[in-house]
């Protein structure tokens, strides 16, 4: 995985800014920041102060997930606060059964926005796809 300076730039603020490492980062209309495992409570800072700090100075909205190496647990950590039935891997595929049509609609994305950012992850650090139901 490369970066361009300008991502660079960004996870190096983050990390200053937090004192926690950064696995990989994401941008489109917002910045999602992958951090290590254990790492998301630094992260984010009491009361999520360091988030709202970095929002204000990078003009954006800013998601902060937990990397996990168990691909279920990445996955409830990535589509966190969004509640689901359950989360299954099953044949190579993440099956994620949404609660309901909210819930479904919100998984899948404008334009299937978020489930391509969800499975552009997942081929990267699992080789696995993800199957929204």
């Amino acid at each position: 995985m490369l970066f361009d300076k300008d991502k660079i730039q960004k996870i190096n603020l983050f990390e200053n800014l937090t004192n926690s490492k950064v696995k990989d980062i994401l941008e489109d209309e917002r910045i999602v920041f992958i951090v290590e495992e254990g790492e998301l409570g630094k992260a984010l800072g009491k009361h999520a102060k360091n988030i709202k700090m970095i929002e204000n100075m990078m003009h954006k909205r800013i998601k902060v997930i937990e990397f996990n190496h168990d691909p279920l647990k990445f996955a409830k950590n990535f589509i966190y606060p969004t509640e689901t039935e359950n989360i299954n891997l099953n044949n190579n595929i993440v099956e994620i059964k949404a609660r309901d049509r909210k819930s479904k609609g919100l998984l899948i994305g404008r334009d299937g926005r978020n489930l391509q950012e969800l499975n552009k992850i997942f081929k990267e650090y699992f080789k696995l796809e993800i199957k929204i139901l």
